[in-house]
């Protein structure tokens, strides 16, 4: 979701820095890289998102959220590239979309995590698979041996509204149908299951502690994208 704030932009962040385990709902398929593909170089990750990827006021800074602390968990390089209020369908700040951003995934990434369609809750389910299907091609373009792993945004009340309902289902459509991983916050209870304080005073972003459990639910599925680390 779209929030105020005095310089935020298309982030893109190289950094690496903790978190736990858990079962997730998904659907991933099993990657075909191994280590000695990376010659004794860390594995990157890309994320692709909108303000619950690259942070709002309601956590306190980039250590503290969700890629930071599975780089830290599972020893990846890491990227981000994200814009405020963008979707699949949603334009967001300097005018990108998910799209947008998928043309700065450089070849070599491993893995891209698209997370979010919660900015998208206001367009039609066509318009968002739609965006959808274009972003996985373009990330498929750029960098041809990546696994995709699609998020559908995750929402700190149940039932979550219509619209982050349909945005949700649109996404996993659009992810299985061109044979990518899919993760459903909703059905896992993102955020309304487990520790309190997880959404902040705006009631949208995640806290520092809702970033944790993000954290949580993917470490296990990156585990099985990820090459296995060699002792």
């Amino acid at each position: 979701m779209t929030f105020l704030a005095t310089a935020t932009t298309v982030a893109v962040l190289l950094f690496g820095s903790t978190v736990s385990q858990a079962t997730t709902a998904t659907a991933a398929p099993t990657t075909t890289h191994t280590a000695a593909d990376y010659q004794g170089k860390r594995p990157l990750v890309v994320f692709i998102g909108n303000s619950f990827t690259g942070g709002s006021p309601m956590d306190s800074g980039g250590i503290a959220r969700y890629p930071s602390l599975l780089s830290a968990e599972l020893g990846f390089r890491w990227m981000t590239l994200t814009a405020d209020g963008a979707g699949y369908a949603s334009v967001g700040s300097q005018s990108s979309k998910f799209v947008t951003l998928a043309k700065k995934v450089p070849e070599n990434a491993t893995v891209v995590v698209v997370l979010g369609s919660d900015d998208d809750a206001s367009h039609t389910s066509a318009d968002i698979r739609a965006g959808a299907a274009e972003t996985y091609a373009r990330i498929h373009d750029q960098a041809p041996g990546a696994v995709i792993l699609a998020v559908a945004s995750p929402w700190g009340e149940s039932p979550a509204p219509k619209g982050i309902v349909t945005a949700r289902n649109a996404v996993r459509d659009a992810a299985l149908q061109d044979g990518n991983g899919f993760v459903d916050p909703i059905t896992d209870k993102w955020w309304v299951s487990g520790p309190p304080g997880q959404v902040g005073q705006d009631g949208v972003h995640p806290t520092d502690a809702g970033h944790a459990e993000m954290a949580k639910y993917l470490a296990p599925v990156l585990t099985k994208l990820l090459p296995a680390r060699s002792n």
